[in-house]
């Protein structure tokens, strides 16, 4: 009979960075220093900062807790084909996609 074996809980848990992903929060980080350190220390582009930083954390940390890997889910879909031709058998070859509406010419 097999032993039940306790598995460790950081085996299971996401890697986030303040409750949101690491690439979001590089992303954050990246856009908010390049408007502070970019435009200038100016206290419109202070306030714009301050805002910024706070909302899309804010907005950052709500993605994760829907879904730990939601960013990772959206690049791998847009990397997948809205429509797949079909096609005979696996070795055949695609068949050109007409236009439906013929073109004038």
């Amino acid at each position: 009979m097999l032993e039940p074996h306790p598995i460790h809980l950081s085996l299971c848990r996401p890697v986030l960075v303040g409750g949101a992903e690491p690439a979001a929060v590089a992303l954050e980080v990246l856009t908010a220093g390049g408007l502070l350190f970019g435009v200038g220390f100016h206290i419109a582009t202070i306030a714009l900062w301050a805002f910024y930083v706070t909302a899309v954390h804010a907005v950052m940390v709500w993605v994760a807790t829907q879904d730990p890997l939601m960013s990772q889910l959206y690049l791998r879909s847009r990397a997948a084909r809205d429509y797949y031709p079909a096609h005979g058998a696996i070795l055949a070859p695609l068949l050109p996609v007409r236009p439906s509406i013929p073109r004038r010419g």
